[in-house]
């Protein structure tokens, strides 16, 4: 029933999963940071294939040629929800044993940025409370699913708009 859902949902988050290990061997996550606080929105190309390729396929598929708006919203949704625990999954794996050091270089990168910048000591102190919030575990696994469903909502929209045919024959 879900076939081509989870086909793309797989998809999508291992395709997410693969640019965020490609990035971190690429050094975007520990030397070449100025680089990675970049190339992560890159990653957005995933999921606007990958939706696409999903609705359509259905449409074509198992649909004959005709889906609704709604028929795409729930294909589009449930490619992004299936993505989403995935890469929830990747994201403990990742800051705990691939890459814990993730959050302190990421810390230490955003200061040493303020201090270039030529800000004062206050502003210092308040960016980089902030920043450390930004960066806590908590907030990155919440940004990696949030992040993943809200972008695959607003692409799914988008989709189910463009893809939809309605079955006019009787």
């Amino acid at each position: 029933m879900f076939k081509y859902e989870i086909k793309y949902g797989i998809l999508t988050g291992s395709g997410i999963c693969f640019w965020i290990l490609l990035e971190f061997l690429l050094g975007f996550h520990t030397d070449k940071m100025n680089i990675g606080e970049y190339s992560i929105y890159f990653v957005v190309i995933i999921p606007l294939i990958t939706i696409y390729m999903g609705i359509k396929e259905k449409r074509d598929g198992i649909l004959n040629g005709s889906i609704s708006i709604s028929g795409g919203l729930k294909t589009g949704l449930m490619i992004s929800l299936i993505a989403a625990v995935i890469t929830a999954v990747f994201i403990v794996v990742y800051f705990n044993f691939i890459d814990p050091g993730f959050f302190e270089r990421g810390i230490a990168y955003n200061a040493e940025k303020l201090l270039m910048q030529k800000k004062t000591g206050y502003e210092i102190t308040e960016k980089l409370r902030d920043i450390k919030a930004a960066f806590s575990f908590v907030n990155q696994l919440l940004f990696g699913i949030l992040g993943t469903v809200g972008t695959g909502f607003i692409i799914t929209v988008i989709y189910s708009l463009v893809l939809r045919k309605n079955n006019t024959s009787l």
